[in-house]
Formats: C-alpha cells, structure tokens, sequence
C-alpha cells in the first residue's frame, strides 16, 4: 500500500467506503491543526491515506484479520 500525505477541512473518516465509485480510502495519524485564516482561526486535519480499489477491499480486509490473528498469537506467547 502507497501512503500519501493529505489534509481536509473536514474531520475525515479513518475508513471511507462511499464517496468514489472506484476506490475505498483509508486514512491513519489523522491530526487536528490550527491555522490562521484571513483573520480567522480555523481547524485544519492532517493525515496520511492510500486508496484501495474496491475489488480489492475483500483481500485487504482478509489482511488486517490476519495481522490481528499474528498479533493476537505473538501476545499470547510472549510469556511461554
């Protein structure tokens, strides 16, 4: 997965699965920043995302199940 920096003057979503016809975005280290603009103090969010096309969101979400199983297995047997 290619993650890219972007930003928003809305607070996005971590997963959007609705605003394109092609992709599902997912979004981590979302961040509220405060700038100045012409006079007024706005909230701005930061963060980094990558795109998934949506024929692939099954096979990612196989993914994160699997890393969550790793490392489910790798706590419970820190201490054997």
């Amino acid at each position: 997965m290619e993650w890219y920096n972007s930003e928003s003057m809305i607070e996005p979503a971590e997963t959007d699965t609705a605003s394109s016809k092609i992709w599902n975005y997912v979004r981590r280290n979302i961040q509220a920043v405060e700038v100045e603009e012409e006079g007024q103090t706005l909230t701005k969010y930061t963060y980094e995302e990558c795109k998934i096309p949506k024929e692939s969101w099954g096979m990612y979400l196989e993914l994160l199940q699997a890393q969550a199983d790793i490392d489910y297995l790798t706590m419970i047997t820190e201490d054997l």
